[in-house]
């Protein structure tokens, strides 16, 4: 037996190798941005009025990499351990290196949590975020998590996947419009009232996919409070609309209304995908072996095919693919666990359907290049027209091949030419630096996101660790307090609010005060113990004590439990209180504070999403709060000023200042680049004519903090 299971796998990795070697597999850093390159040319032919841009110098492409893939400008560190790299490998160095940092979780997090629509406060939220984080740090292909999102099933704080369902109230009709737009890149939610007015989707094909949602239950225990979901009897989607007022409703059968692909011959990209699942297979023990059918064709729907034409927007451009709609149709007995919802999970991963891959492809491309292939990047129509259909139809290929890896996806992107150029100086017209951006010949404008500006404000002025010694920024501040007062009228004492958890959730707290250590939180934000929030609890104990208590005694323990917390309710005043704290402020990763942040909160003002919402992107236009947020916010005053135990310090003060090396070092720290011999002048001059060399070195860090060319990426 054992022999015959070791032959079995022994055939399949002949097998992937053949395929590795007939079929071109390469690995993306030999296919490389070159490949990329000469699709955007072959989609650019005939376009008229194109400038390309000039290649990023080696500083500028460290400032732009870095930011993207670990999200915060690089360190001085970094920078040197660069330049001592040989210039012929030290682009492609610092691709993998970056690409392995410990940050790279934390900045992918926040593009998952974008797409995902992830609010800590929510339900299942906070674990949610913890385990997509977990997921991207354990390089879990985004077939696999996205399966597990749609199809998770259980007790929310045993099963962190289950945030994706909970997130809408595992409603069937917002979960089929989430599931539509969120990982299939389609907005079909207009269906659900109306046939779409602009599209192909009508009412009855939105019903028959919510069908598949129909099932879910959410389920709420009065005694513990526990959320978990599972399968009822009875499907809640009924058709025709209740609206329609028909004299008679009845279950509809599930349809997935996307289009999938039929080959005649098995394509280059499908065959990739099966030789690299069927290497990683070889990693796992023989008896957890599965075969590249139950990979790739696992669904037990009923496969129907019908002909359709070749949409006008390049949405079919291969002879070799067929477009042909797949038809699932599940009975209403299947309502053990979450079979439907796992059948559907399997038809939205599948390789042949490319609204997935191509969905995910478009969205990685708009978040690395400024924008997407086709915009909006959740909104695609067979009717919209691509510029570059054969590049995007390139790239989704790609990203089945590489078995849906997301470092294998950005590597593939960024090592190209297209990512490495500059942007076009102002000299040129609007409309060629428009036209040229769309293209892809020329890189476009692009600020920081906001957890990107904060962390790198935070590099900037050395503040993820402490820049003065305890007690040298001592003041007093007077604070405003409710006091609740006993019945004598006296002050009740009450726990401090920083020790309390956030809804009830012990991994959610605000950030302690830690004056008694020299330094405090100065943005009030909720930190993340993602370990804390992974945990699983155990309950199989509490239910086991629960069956041996009556009922009475069930109530008890119930009505004891609510006089035991604490009341808000009873008199009480306003007082003022003075307390002296050590101004003395050290900044973690924005990355691991609860988002959404509050909405005057730094975060938000420069574009955080809400994600309360469907369509709830990121805002990148200007305004005057953001302005005035970086000229006169905490944590750009304490980034300008020079603390001493910075470097630069000494570079000031003392014997062995030197005031241009200091200004060189402000440069490479804050913009990423040597001072040009002009900056050079300016910068001394600021610092001769201030009352002190330390007070005119704020002001000019101050000043290029404020500046364009800090917040925006080369």
């Amino acid at each position: 037996m054992k022999l015959h299971s070791f032959s079995k796998v022994w055939r399949e990795f002949v097998f992937s190798l053949l395929l590795l070697a007939f079929v071109g597999f390469l690995p993306s850093s030999v296919i490389g941005g070159s490949t990329i390159d000469k699709f955007l040319a072959l989609d650019n032919q005939g376009k008229e009025g194109l400038v390309e841009a000039a290649t990023l110098d080696d500083l500028g492409f460290l400032r732009k990499i870095t930011i993207d893939l670990i999200g915060r400008i690089p360190t001085r560190k970094e920078l040197d351990r660069y330049l001592k790299w040989p210039v012929t490998e030290r682009r492609q160095s610092l691709v993998e290196s970056l690409l392995e940092h410990e940050r790279f979780s934390d900045r992918w997090t926040a593009f998952y949590a974008d797409m995902l629509r992830i609010r800590t406060a929510s339900t299942g939220g906070g674990a949610l975020l913890a385990y997509v984080h977990k997921s991207i740090g354990d390089g879990k292909p985004f077939d696999e998590l996205t399966r597990e999102l749609i199809s998770a099933q259980g007790r929310s704080d045993s099963i962190p996947a289950l945030g994706f369902i909970l997130n809408d109230n595992v409603d069937p009709m917002a979960l089929t419009a989430a599931t539509a737009q969120v990982f299939l890149g389609v907005r079909m939610q207009c269906a659900q009232c109306h046939d779409h007015p602009f599209d192909d989707w009508e009412q009855r094909q939105f019903y028959e996919m919510a069908t598949f949602f129909g099932k879910t239950r959410r389920v709420e225990s009065r005694l513990t409070r526990a959320i978990y979901t599972t399968e009822g009897k009875e499907n809640a989607v009924l058709w025709p609309p209740e609206r329609k007022k028909s004299p008679s409703r009845a279950p509809i059968d599930a349809k997935f209304p996307f289009l999938l692909e039929k080959f005649d011959d098995k394509p280059s990209h499908v065959s990739r995908l099966e030789a690299k699942r069927a290497a990683e297979r070889l990693k796992l023990p023989s008896d957890e072996v599965v075969s590249l059918e139950s990979l790739l064709d696992s669904t037990e729907a009923t496969i129907e095919v019908s002909s359709r034409k070749k949409g006008p927007a390049g949405f079919d451009p291969d002879e070799d693919l067929k477009g042909q709609n797949a038809a699932l149709d599940i009975k209403g007995d299947l309502y053990k666990a979450s079979q439907m919802r796992a059948e559907l999970a399997k038809l939205v991963t599948h390789p042949r359907n490319r609204y997935f891959a191509q969905n995910f492809v478009n969205r990685l491309w708009a978040e690395l290049m400024g924008r997407g292939i086709y915009e909006p990047i959740d909104d695609y129509s067979e009717y919209q027209t691509i510029n570059q259909p054969k590049t995007l139809d390139f790239l989704r290929k790609e990203f089945v091949a590489l078995g849906y890896d997301l470092k294998d996806m950005i590597r593939l992107v960024v090592t190209s030419d297209a990512y490495g150029r500059g942007r076009l100086e102002a000299g040129h017209s609007a409309k060629i630096r428009i036209d040229s951006e769309m293209a892809f010949v020329a890189g476009s404008p692009r600020r920081m996101i906001g957890e990107a500006l904060f962390d790198s404000i935070a590099v900037a002025g050395n503040l993820e660790d402490f820049k003065w010694p305890s007690g040298a920024n001592l003041k007093t501040v007077r604070k405003r307090q409710r006091v609740y007062l006993d019945e004598e009228g006296k002050p009740k004492a009450s726990p401090p609010a920083a020790s309390l958890p956030v809804a009830g959730n012990p991994a959610m707290v605000p950030m302690a005060s830690t004056a008694s250590a020299g330094g405090y939180d100065l943005e009030k934000t909720i930190a993340l113990d993602f370990n804390a929030l992974l945990a699983r609890d155990d309950v199989k104990e509490e239910l086991e004590a629960m069956r041996m208590r009556s009922e009475q005694e069930l109530e008890a323990m119930r009505m004891a439990a609510m006089q035991s917390q604490p009341t808000r309710r009873g008199k009480y005043k306003y007082v003022y209180v003075e307390e002296e704290v050590d101004d003395n402020p050290r900044y973690s990763s924005s990355y691991r504070m609860a988002s959404p942040a509050a909405p005057d909160h730094f975060l938000r003002i420069f574009g955080q999403p809400g994600r309360d919402r469907l369509g709830d992107f990121r805002d990148f236009s200007a305004s005057m709060r953001q302005a005035l947020m970086m000229l006169n916010g905490k944590i750009t005053h304490e980034a300008a000023r020079v603390g001493s135990f910075e470097r630069l310090h000494s570079l000031l003060v003392g014997k062995k200042k030197d005031f241009p090396a200091a200004i060189r070092r402000v440069y490479l720290g804050l913009f990423t680049r040597e001072p040009t011999k002009e900056e050079t002048k300016e910068g001394l001059a600021i610092i001769r004519d201030s009352e002190s060399a330390l007070e005119g070195m704020a002001d000019l860090r101050w000043a290029m903090l404020n500046s364009h060319e800090f917040k925006f990426l080369p």
